[in-house]
């Protein structure tokens, strides 16, 4: 490799670990305020790995972000420096001073894919199961035995006894709805308590109308206890689901797949721009992020065609080479 690619990746890699950081810190902190109320009350550990799978949710966008930025700050950089000039009095080519940007191309639509199809769907699982458990920890510290506690903002909880995830004697009382549940036993299971022989009572114009019951299972409706969508299912069991043409399906593999597809050219059009001689930072950055987010906008629209009409789903991708391809195409004729 020589000195000028070691220089441009070097460069480009500075900018890009700088990026990702502002990026995560960004994403990390608006989570914070939609966090579950019981999240607060864990160790540094446990908020920790929070943090990680949450900012791995979003770390798609990230990457092609840092990816695109970060090449056009290397183009402004030689510019900006004139060290563009002395690439070109060198008597370097065109392709010489692509062949870096070429070489991280490759990685990053492997990284990308990799991302897209594996790590950030897990992550979304992981983080569902992590916050569950967290829940159902969090509610069985809670409920002290003999005390009413308050599980989330219409229900309390009494207990006389309580044995791992068993609670024995208990009361249940629902604001929201007024409704009175006893029950001499009861089993804790995910976000439900599976009550055995008790009574429950219903608020009646009169007084109450009580119902006994053998088995009742009582939701207890804790905030951020989500069952796994198909948004997030592993794509090898997406692709088993794509045989039987599920319009949904093909729309959220569209979505993994085609989305290595602006990595193929995201960086040769940000290093091209960034040293076109007449453009200003500014005007180069608005470039990128409006660039950005109308890829974003297209890629949300385009999916939600696909769920309709399934037979794009091989459109898009030539629809994503065109325009990208245009762009490109568009930004080499300018540096010309």
């Amino acid at each position: 490799m020589k000195i000028l690619d070691k220089y441009l990746i070097k460069l480009f890699f500075k900018n890009f670990v700088l990026l990702i950081g502002l990026f995560s810190l960004i994403i990390t902190s608006s989570q914070l305020l939609h966090l579950p109320s019981f999240a607060y009350s864990m160790n540094m550990i446990d908020f920790s790995k929070l943090l990680f799978l949450i900012d791995i949710s979003f770390i798609k966008y990230q990457l092609l972000f840092a990816f695109f930025i970060s090449w056009l700050l290397v183009g402004i950089s030689l510019r900006d420096k004139n060290e563009i000039y002395a690439v070109y009095s060198a008597g370097v080519s065109k392709k010489q001073l692509l062949k870096p940007v070429f070489i991280m191309t490759v990685i990053f639509v492997i990284i990308a894919f990799i991302f897209s199809t594996v790590i950030v769907p897990s992550a979304n699982r992981e983080r569902y199961k992590f916050l569950t458990y967290k829940v159902k920890s969090y509610i069985l510290e809670n409920v002290s035995p003999k005390n009413f506690s308050k599980i989330n903002d219409n229900v309390s909880v009494y207990v006389e006894k309580k044995k791992k995830n068993t609670f024995y004697n208990i009361l249940i009382y629902n604001a929201s709805n007024g409704y009175l549940i006893t029950a001499k036993e009861g089993m804790f299971i995910s976000n439900n308590l599976i009550l055995k022989d008790g009574y429950i009572q219903l608020p009646s114009k009169k007084s109450f109308d009580t119902i006994r019951y053998e088995k009742y299972t009582f939701s207890l409706d804790v905030s951020y206890i989500k069952e796994i969508s198909m948004q997030d299912f592993r794509t090898k069991d997406l692709l088993k689901l794509a045989i039987e043409e599920d319009s949904k399906v093909l729309s959220i593999l569209a979505d993994r797949f085609y989305f290595v597809i602006p990595f193929m050219f995201l960086g040769f059009i940000g290093f091209l721009s960034g040293i076109n001689t007449y453009r200003s930072k500014e005007t180069l950055l608005t470039f990128a992020v409006s660039l950005s987010i109308g890829y974003m906008v297209l890629n949300y629209y385009f999916l939600k065609i696909i769920e309709k009409i399934p037979a794009l789903f091989f459109v898009y991708p030539i629809l994503l080479v065109i325009i990208f391809y245009l762009v490109y195409k568009l930004q080499e004729k300018d540096r010309k």
